[in-house]
């Protein structure tokens, strides 16, 4: 045989081989750069040792971060190596600087994620050119098409909708990428403020509105630096799991251990943080609220409280009438007198006092913690009045160790333990998570759990007080976003400043100022603001999930009524908005870099009930996912390591992070902010051609669709081709970061930010940042006695909301977790994975390669032999709401009757059974569409319905062998079609 290799021929073997080699991520993905290597001179290799040192070559570096929603642990700064006009390689960029000598710096930051986005941006998953529906939705048939087709025909149907049936029949779904607070959201932002279209909020049906916070402090935002935990001498690990899910932080907790620190995990299972800590106290799934207030209970009856906090800081000495059930008020006693101001029994003087409400600062007053007596009201009727913290002791009589015990299963000689941890403790801190919010009554149990900080007065202070949702916001954002064109955003500027030294003169905080400018995101502000709406309430109801849960008050025996009629009264009294309203259909759907198909429990319903409605449903990402495959048009984003941009971080790791462009984008993927600014091109350039001018929205406002792109732009100042100068005029002018020089955080990636800033978003941590000092939250409450954005102005435990008296729930209080799904002997709750960032990673072969390689989900031993199940075999999962197929992983760290079904699997990762999804119904707990209240009331990113799944009920079973041939067999023919 003979054999003819001429050089060409030479060159592409050689370059193939050295290529897996040198660039394994890429492999026949990269056609054209190695098209582009083929007319180069062949390597001058002499050994192996030369392929291996090639790999450590490049022609240029960049600092880059990821714009996902790794939520508490974000960000980290990598280096991002570029070669051949590829990324090829990240590495950890362990520069940052230690606070002081006394805590551990923050290196190195990155997670096993981060170091592969590199193969992830050249994945066959990612989207490189617009796509258009071929055949039937869901079909996953798609044609290529041009930028500019795609976009005539978006722009096309958006203008027909809008003229015929108004600005509220266009919807975008903003996930929690697209939510990034940099550029790219500011483009969505900025359009949907000027056409009066609807965004909606994805955070608390994501189950991470941490409710119970929100009914506490008003607030949901409130977290510390992680290196503050080296201050603490107790950290409770209770919701959470860092050890698993946050790696960047992780080191933190293990490195307190070694100063000193306990760490005390309060987790169902023998999950891998408990693994690391001092103690593990094992709890019954969705019930930690009755061992948190077994352990108020004993803090109460044992003296263990610091009552000069608890007068000072809650609501506990506060009365309340006991004929109504309502905080006695000083218009009560007098008819000129405020209905807002609140009235304690001041001891010294044994008379009914006003509280202050401009200070928390009691001066002379000492406030009498337990009150009972009646009074003669300023109408001559006598009642009966008790305190606040009165009829908490009452309440918490009923939580013995014993009695919470048989509620939780925690022993009660571990209930006492942990009670005297606590009263120990001189300074202690919690990790936050955002499990228990994902519980039916998980308010219920943030609450009680809060209640364990207040009563030990452990708040506001150095390695000391409670921490819920995570969230540090460069407030230049919403400088950019609010008002029109550029002139005009300095005069909204200017009104914002009117309305703060107002609020100062009446004192009030500049807190509650820029609070409520977050509540007005949800009203009728006009054009300055966009308009929000619950994404809960969206799916609820016109994606026909309430309709499928009204079976909740079988599952739930504490309600009153059926669930429609307290969602009725809700949008009746115009408690929460919906726009749509109820009887009017949406028509456009965007999904904007979201995947709501994978994330909203019960998608299976929304496609069924919503997807008939949609005229036109769009996609920009990056990548293909389960909401890609039901959409109309797929339009594809860069990638980070494509653009110049930055987004949120947290407080526990307070540096300003910035991603910089290391390549051009792939194929004919955009920023964000130019695929927005283009499409708002197109419709002006359409509505100028229909002779289209001014319309009213359906608010009242007028929408100038023939000007779009200039306002969007500000007449040309920010055009397509500028999201990069959008990023640092966010960057610039931020109260927080204007102190760093955008060039030079180009080239570092990170900067410390100075203030948590006025942005809604974050001003509710309440404390200052200095270079040199560790953060926690609510110093200036404490310290400075701030009032709180409560109705009392203090850390509140009675809600006298009607539903919540209705419901039994003004105090904090246990409720047994209902049966979700059905009575079934399971209980199937999750976690966040380790081996992704919610689903961008889920179908990543190498992330793959470190667990399972598909979907599982864990069983107990003893529930698994019971019902004729082994390590690694396929079961149906069922209940009265639906099923689906999965593989079961056996592991002794989880509880009989609790199964763990991690989060974020695609839904084409599972059979056509089903998935996780189908099984969840995720009902509405009907305290949470309270609102017409001071503090109860929609606000951005909380103050919402929460979606649930933890509380789902279900039963398995083991799949017969013709099950499983059958369930093969459609899986090759959906793969083939």
């Amino acid at each position: 045989m003979s054999t003819s290799f001429d050089r060409r021929d030479f060159l592409k073997v050689s370059t193939a081989s050295a290529l897996s080699l040198m660039l394994p991520s890429f492999h026949a993905r990269t056609e054209a750069s190695v098209s582009a290597l083929l007319d180069q001179p062949a390597p001058a290799y002499t050994s192996w040792m030369d392929v291996y040192r090639e790999q450590f070559t490049w022609d240029s570096v960049h600092r880059g971060t990821h714009l996902i929603n790794c939520w508490y642990q974000s960000h980290c700064a990598w280096d991002v190596y570029v070669k051949d006009g590829l990324v090829f390689r990240e590495e950890q960029a362990a520069e940052y600087p230690q606070t002081n000598s006394e805590v551990p710096d923050f290196n190195p930051r990155g997670c096993q994620k981060g170091a592969c986005f590199s193969q992830r941006m050249y994945d066959p998953v990612r989207v490189k050119y617009p796509l258009r529906r071929v055949g039937p939705r869901g079909g996953g048939r798609w044609e290529r098409v041009s930028w500019e087709e795609a976009l005539r025909d978006i722009a096309s149907t958006y203008l027909d909708v809008t003229l015929e049936e108004g600005t509220n029949k266009t919807i975008w779904d903003v996930g929690a990428s697209g939510l990034n607070l940099g550029a790219t959201h500011a483009g969505q932002a900025r359009f949907a403020s000027l056409t009066r279209c609807i965004t909606l909020d994805p955070n608390p049906f994501s189950g991470d509105g941490h409710r119970g916070a929100y009914e506490t402090f008003g607030n949901f935002t409130c977290d510390r630096s992680m290196d503050d935990f080296f201050y603490s001498d107790l950290i409770l690990i209770w919701g959470s799991n860092p050890i698993y899910t946050s790696i960047p932080n992780a080191h933190f907790l293990t490195e307190a251990r070694y100063n000193g620190t306990r760490t005390i995990t309060i987790a169902p299972d023998y999950s891998p943080t408990a693994t690391k800590s001092d103690l593990w106290i094992p709890v019954r799934p969705g019930t930690d609220a009755a061992l948190a207030l077994a352990v108020a209970h004993l803090l109460i009856e044992e003296g263990q409280v610091n009552e000069a906090f608890m007068r000072e800081q809650t609501d506990f000495p506060l009365l309340v009438r006991q004929d109504t059930g309502r905080f006695l008020t000083e218009r009560d006693l007098q008819p000129d007198g405020r209905s807002d101001r609140f009235l304690f029994l001041d001891s010294g003087s044994d008379r009914v006092t006003p509280a202050p409400d401009e200070t928390l600062q009691l001066g002379e007053r000492v406030p009498d913690l337990d009150v009972r007596r009646t009074i003669r009201l300023g109408n001559g009727q006598d009642v009966e009045v008790r305190s606040v913290f009165s009829m908490l002791r009452e309440r918490l009589r009923d939580y013995t160790p014993e009695a919470a015990s048989e509620l939780c299963g925690t022993s009660p000689e571990l209930i006492r333990r942990f009670a005297k941890d606590i009263a120990a403790a001189r300074n202690m801190s919690n990790v936050p998570g955002s499990s228990l919010c994902k519980y039916y009554h998980g308010n219920l149990t943030e609450r009680a759990i809060i209640l364990i900080f207040c009563l030990t007065g452990q708040m506001g202070r150095r390695g000391a007080g409670y921490s819920g949702f995570s969230l540090l916001n460069n407030d230049g954002w919403e400088r950019f976003v609010w008002g029109l064109r550029w002139k005009e955003r300095v005069g909204l500027l200017a009104t914002v400043g009117k309305m703060l030294l107002q609020a100062k003169l009446k004192g009030r905080t500049r807190e509650s100022v820029f609070h409520d400018i977050g509540h007005l995101w949800f009203g009728k502000l006009g054009k300055g603001l966009p308009i929000q709406n619950p994404g809960s309430l969206f799916w609820h109801v016109h994606g026909g999930i309430s309709r499928n849960a009204d079976e909740a008050d079988a599952w739930d025996p504490f309600m009153k009524r059926r669930p429609s009629e307290y969602l009725t009264q809700s949008l009746t009294e115009e408690w929460y908005p919906l726009e749509p309203p109820p009887d009017q259909p949406p028509r456009i759907l965007i999904h904007y870099v979201s995947n709501a198909l994978r994330r909203v429990r019960a998608s299976d319903r929304v496609i069924e009930n919503l997807w008939p409605k949609l005229k036109l449903v769009v996609t920009v990402d990056w990548r293909m996912s389960s909401t890609t495959r039901w959409s109309d048009y797929i339009l594809p984003a860069s990638t980070w390591y494509e653009r110049t941009d930055h987004k949120w971080v947290t407080p526990q790791v307070p540096f300003h992070h910035l991603t910089t462009q290391a390549t051009p984008p792939l194929g004919e993927s955009m920023s964000d902010w130019k695929i927005v600014a283009l499409l708002a091109k197109e419709i002006q350039k359409q509505a100028r051609q229909r002779g289209i001018s001014e319309i009213t929205a359906h608010d009242g406002e007028t929408v100038d669709l023939d000007r779009l792109y200039d306002d969007l732009t500000m007449d040309g100042r920010f055009k397509e081709d500028d999201d990069e100068a959008v990023a640092r005029v966010i960057t610039e002018t931020s109260s927080n970061l204007n102190h760093l020089d955008w060039d030079e955080l180009k080239e570092k990636g990170f900067g410390r930010f100075r203030g948590v800033g006025d942005s809604p978003t974050s001003i509710g941590n309440m404390a200052e940042m200095k270079d040199d000092e560790t953060f926690a939250p609510f110093t200036f409450h404490v310290r400075d006695k701030q009032p709180y954005v409560t109705a009392t102005r203090r850390i509140q435990f009675y809600l006298d909301h009607d539903l919540y008296l209705e419901l039994d729930e003004a105090l904090p209080r246990y409720k047994e977790p209902p049966a979700i799904g059905g009575d079934y002997p399971l209980v199937m709750t999750g976690g966040h994975t380790r081996w992704s960032i919610h689903g961008v990673w889920r179908d990543n072969e190498i992330m793959l390669r470190l667990n399972r390689g598909g979907p599982f989900l864990i069983v107990s031993p003893v529930d698994a032999a019971e019902r004729g199940i082994g390590d690694g075999d396929w079961v149906k999962v069922f209940n009265d709401f639906g099923s689906f197929n999965v593989r079961v992983k056996t592991s002794d760290a989880c509880r009989p009757r609790q199964t763990l079904m991690y989060h974020s699997w695609e839904t084409y990762q599972f059979d056509s059974s089903g998935d996780p999804r189908q099984v969840s119904p995720t009902p509405i707990n009907p305290v949470e569409l309270a609102g017409g209240h001071p503090h109860l009331r929609v606000g951005y990113l909380g103050g919402q319905p929460s979606g649930f799944d933890r509380d789902t009920r279900i039963e398995i079973r083991p799949l017969q062998s013709q099950e499983i041939a059958l369930m093969r067999d459609a899986r090759v023919v959906e793969t083939a079609g």
